[in-house]
Formats: structure tokens, sequence, C-alpha cells
């Protein structure tokens, strides 16, 4: 059994996975801060399911990019549940798993997740066999330049990056793009869960330890620093 987090969107969520199947999940509340209510889901979320933290095997959570504050507060919450349980832990990156949620042999997917600063983040895969393959690295982006890095034919663009994408996509690439907007559009624990369980399976798991989130770009923090004094 796996136990996934998902908190790099607002939309945040906690789902357990077992033989590449969600066996529960739960959206959290909107409008609450994740820190507040992620631990009190999941302990609902395995009674609910009849599911005791003996039977979880290794935590997999939503390694970014996206909200940085949401990203930092699901790591510390799945580093948590790790050492307290002495589970391994199985980062996911976010834009991988919002792409798993349209499969399509053959298909062209495009996640984008806002990243203010007029950029979105972003990434191009292609639907094989059981899952999205990665066409292109996860990027910080102008909406247009983005579009200008497109292949042809026709992509399916999600994501909460489409305030800024969705209609220029549209303008742009006509019949080409297909957009799926609002909640249907955004990252799941379910699909963290089923990614992060193949990972488990396949041995590619981390000491919690050392895990840290995939920001892309640095923070509006690090942005701020100043840059040391020449002596």
């Amino acid at each position: 059994m796996i136990l996934a987090i998902e908190s790099a969107t607002p939309q945040t969520s906690v789902a357990l996975v077992c033989g590449g199947q969600v066996a529960g999940e739960t959206v959290l509340p909107s409008g609450r801060q994740p820190s507040e209510t992620i631990l009190s889901a999941v302990s609902g979320l395995l009674a609910g399911c009849g599911v005791a933290h003996a039977d979880v095997s290794c935590v997999a959570v939503s390694a970014g990019p996206g909200s940085f504050t949401g990203l930092r507060v699901g790591m510390a919450a799945a580093k948590g549940f790790c050492y307290g349980w002495a589970l391994p832990l199985a980062p996911v990156p976010t834009l991988s798993a919002l792409a798993f949620r349209f499969p399509g042999e053959g298909r062209v997917l495009c996640p984008v997740l806002d990243a203010r600063k007029k950029e979105v983040y972003a990434a191009l895969f292609r639907w094989e066999g059981d899952g999205p393959a990665r066409l292109t690295p996860d990027l910080a982006i102008a909406p247009d330049a983005l579009l200008d890095r497109l292949p042809s034919g026709r992509i399916v663009f999600c994501g909460d990056g489409l305030r800024a994408l969705g209609a220029m996509a549209r303008d742009r690439l006509g019949d080409r793009a297909e957009v799926v907007e609002g909640p249907a559009g955004l990252p799941t624990a379910g699909a963290v869960g089923i990614l992060g369980e193949r990972a488990f399976l396949a041995g590619a798991v981390q000491d919690p330890r050392g895990a840290v989130p995939a920001y892309v770009r640095p923070s509006e923090a690090e942005f701020r620093q100043p840059s040391p004094r020449r002596r």
C-alpha cells in the first residue's frame, strides 16, 4: 500500500494506492492551509479504507514544480510519515503525475502550472504504453515561448497555468489544442500514488533525509537575497 500526497497546487489531496489502483482519495478543503489538514486527512483516509499504518510500504509525494509553500508542506508531511513509520520516500515529478491523468496512445500532453512572474511551469510528454514518456525537462517559461516550442499535431493542455495559456493556445493552435480546465485538469494524489508505487517496485526510492522539492527556479526569497560583497 502506498500513501500519496499532492500539494503542488491549491487543490491538495491524499490517497492510498495498491496494485495500480486508487483504494481511496481525499481532496482537502479549499481555503485552508495544507499544513492544517494533511495529517487529519491521512488519518481519516486510513480509517475509512480500513488500513493501518503498518500496511503502508512507501510514501509518495508530489515533488514539484508547483507552489513553493505547498511543495514544502507536502514534502515535510511525507518525511514525517516516513520517519515515524520507517518508510522510504518516492518523490514524483508533479508534471508527470498531471500528464498521467490523460491516457491515450500517442497523445501529446502539455501540463502547465502557474509559476507567476508571467511564466508557467511546463513539460511535454507523449503517452507510450502504460504512461507518459517525457519529451522535455521541466521548464519555467513564458507562455508564448512555450507555444513556440510545441510539436505538430493535436496537444492536450491541462493545469492551473491555463489561466495564462489557455486562450493563447486556442488562438494560436485552433483545433489542435485540447484544453482541460478546472479540477479535472489538476494533479491528484491518486496519480502521484500510482507513479510512486511503480518507483517503489522498481527500487527507485529515496532516503527521506536527502529528498528536496524540485522548484525549477529559485524562490522569491532567494531572488531577493543580496549578492555577496566583493572584497
